[in-house]
């Protein structure tokens, strides 16, 4: 059967070719057949652009009885030598002879395509509706985006992931250039098997300017200039980066004029392309070491030594100088410091009074806390109780030192349980601290129930307190396992959320300041809360017009981080639903032996001392070292059991620990037995504590105006 041909019936059309019309000059005639026969060779089965009389072997795709792009010419189907044959219901393949005038739209895909003025109409053109001005300039009538989708769907490949590879954005003044070089980009990226999408319009870039048209400025010899550039976006996903360079050049090669291209192409690496970056560091550092020490350059790089880690290890950290640097801003911000600035009574009334520089400074007042959470394990012992048996020993000797260490029963009251078992964790964690060694007689072990005083400034600071810095706070948001940028309009938030959770850094900041504690170790995670309690001092003081509140400085310690013997990348914690990965301070030595031998470690054979690549044998050698006699450090134990396997650093761990928590154990026992010394000792802290909480509230007390001046 002989080809299809297509012919086209509309009003005011005759039966000639295209162009053979004689509406178009022989210039344009002669544009059109050699675009036709420059399309047909290039792309010989591709689908013919709109607009453009086709003729050869160049196709276009459709059923017979649909109107032509939305005219009401209908397109139907002969055969060479039949008159008319029946429709059929199938797609066919038509060859363009006609054009019909009032096709809608008549595009601008093609340069081919002559604009309405190259035609005799008698109807002045009409601009459709979506045209852009810019547009109309050319003479182009705009395509709507739906038939143009529908027109280039058979240009579409599948995509498998739906991945960006390059986003090609494309940029003319010429509405037709333009368009005609998006259809040719997406007929290249067709035959080159790349998902292409687009083009998608792009908002326009106006420009304007004004110029005088002679060398007198006035308002008549203005001359008015303006400017638009269009721009399309066409945006292939999955292509390989080969092909897609590939395409890209092609482009470049065949670029139309009048037309500007830029492209933005994604590569995809690896997801362990850091660690190789971090191999190829450590490789990079032990070439050029030998080179170091050749050149006399170890002292300006000791990460190089033997002991440069250590010596790096020493040097301040961005968060200790920023905490220094703060202390420091406030001290000058007030004149003095605040611990030498009191509230006098009735002889200045109500005037501030600063302190001599030759007077000997204030007490040192150091104060933390622990929650009643039972007995403390391991991490806790080696972590914040470590330090403050250190801190101990220091006001041992200086008696310029103040202790006050509280069992925080009432923040214990957000997470409600039964009443029993608070009870008995309050008791164990006070065993507890007394059987680590700290002595009521040099520092104040108390309840933070007992002291009333804490009550009154707590709402006295909640007066004063910020709800938007509450609400940024991490504290209720980790308690509640929300993200950390939840506000308090979450759903969420408003559903869990209770007073006592949110207002917890309030009463934090009363537990320190109702002791005017100028000294508070912390760990990383409670740096926020004593920022915070900061804040309180600085709003209460600048409200009241009184510097009766201290403003704490951190005290960040260096302690052994812990972790989970189960699971060596996770902290040490009790909320470990699994019991052995975990060791407390009161386990019997078979308990200790059990959990250790069960510790995760590797099967690498030797010992060395990585904590990013092998956490279970660092984990140990970090409990070794902080039980040590010797004080070595992880890195030098590591060297000693270099030829020894993991049993026996375990039964090395185990040895130690036993020996070094065997008098915490028979002194926690004690105490869990004679509950009347365990009572003493708290009681003795408690008239301390009380004593100290009701000389800073009568400062406070007067300054607010709520002090009972008749009593």
């Amino acid at each position: 059967m002989a080809n299809p041909r297509a012919k086209i019936s509309a009003e005011g059309f005759d039966d000639k070719p295209f162009t053979q019309h004689p509406r178009l000059s022989r210039g344009k005639q002669d544009e059109c057949a050699a675009v036709n026969k420059a399309i047909g060779a290039l792309f010989p089965r591709a689908i013919a652009p709109r607009g453009i009389p086709v003729v050869g072997d160049a196709h276009c795709s459709g059923f017979d009885t649909a109107p032509c792009h939305g005219c009401h010419a209908q397109l139907s189907c002969h055969n060479k030598g039949d008159e008319v044959s029946q429709p059929r219901r199938r797609p066919l393949n038509h060859e363009v002879l006609r054009k019909p005038s009032k096709c809608l739209p008549v595009t601008y895909s093609s340069v081919a395509s002559p604009p309405p003025s190259a035609v005799a109409t008698n109807e002045p053109p009409k601009t459709p509706a979506g045209q852009k001005k810019g547009e109309e300039d050319e003479g182009i009538d705009r395509m709507p985006r739906s038939i143009e989708a529908f027109w280039l769907k058979p240009l579409r490949r599948e995509v498998e992931y739906g991945v960006p590879m390059c986003d090609l954005q494309l940029r003319s003044y010429s509405a037709r250039n333009l368009e005609f070089f998006c259809d040719f980009a997406l007929r290249a990226a067709y035959y080159l098997g790349l998902p292409a999408f687009g083009p998608v319009p792009l908002p326009r870039k106006i420009q304007r300017w004004t110029v005088p048209r002679s060398v007198f400025v006035h308002k008549k010899s203005q001359e008015n200039f303006e400017r638009i550039t269009l721009r399309r976006l066409i945006q292939i996903r999955d292509g390989h980066p080969e092909t897609v360079q590939l395409w890209l050049a092609f482009l470049q090669k065949h670029a139309y004029y009048g037309v500007g291209m830029k492209a933005n192409v994604w590569e995809f690496s690896k997801l362990d392309v850091a660690k190789e970056m971090d191999a190829a560091v450590q490789e990079t550092e032990k070439l050029l070491e030998d080179k170091w020490e050749h050149l006399g350059y170890l002292q300006r790089k000791p990460e190089f030594s033997p002991k440069g880690k250590e010596v790096v290890e020493k040097l301040p950290k961005p968060e200790e100088i920023e905490e220094f640097l703060a202390t420091e801003r406030r001290k000058v911000s007030a004149g003095s410091r605040s611990a030498g600035i009191e509230v006098q009574g009735k002889e200045s009334r109500g005037a501030v009074k600063t302190k001599d520089k030759s007077e000997k400074p204030e007490r040192k007042v150091v104060f933390s806390a622990i929650q009643p959470t039972g007995i403390p394990h391991l991490g806790n012992y080696l972590g914040a109780l470590s330090q403050w048996k250190r801190l101990q020993d220091e006001a041992i000797k200086d008696p310029n030192i103040k202790l006050y260490f509280s069992v925080v029963d009432l923040h214990a009251l957000t997470v409600p349980g039964p009443k029993e078992a608070l009870v008995a964790s309050k008791k164990q964690t006070l065993a507890a601290l007394l059987a680590i060694g700290l002595d009521p007689e040099h520092c104040a072990l108390f309840y933070q129930s007992r002291i009333k005083q804490i009550a009154n400034l707590y709402w006295i600071l909640g007066c004063t307190s910020s709800m938007g810095y509450l609400s940024r706070m991490t504290q209720w948001k980790s308690k509640l396992k929300l993200d950390a940028d939840t506000s308090l309009e979450d759903s969420r938030a408003k559903a869990a959320l209770k007073h006592g959770l949110f207002s917890y850094p309030i009463l934090q900041a009363a537990d320190i300041l109702i002791h005017r504690a100028t000294h508070v170790p912390v760990g990383d995670d409670q740096r926020q809360h004593l920022e915070f309690a900061r804040e309180c001092v600085t709003n209460f003081n600048s409200t009241w017009k009184t510097n009766c509140l201290v403003a704490p400085e951190t005290v960040i310690a260096p302690t052994k981080r812990i972790m989970s013997l189960t699971n060596p990348r996770e902290k040490m914690s009790k909320s470990d639903p699994k019991a052995r990965s975990r060791i407390h301070i009161t386990d019997a030595p078979e308990e200790i032996e059990k959990k250790i031998k069960g510790a995760v470690t590797d099967a690498l054979g030797n010992i060395t001392y990585d904590p990013v690549e092998r956490p279970g044998i660092a984990n140990l050698l970090d409990i070794l070292s902080a039980f040590d006699k010797q004080g070595r450090t992880p890195a030098q134990l590591a060297e000693e059991f270099a030829d020894q396997q993991a049993p026996d650093l375990k039964a090395a761990v185990t040895k130690a620990l036993i020996d070094g928590l065997a008098e915490i154990r028979d002194r926690y026992q004690f105490f869990q037995e004679n509950e009347k010394a365990l009572k003493d000792a708290e009681e003795t802290g408690t008239i301390r504590a009380i004593r100290s909480a009701g000389n800073t509230m009568s400062m406070v007390e007067k300054a607010v105006g709520i002090y009972d001046f008749f009593h």
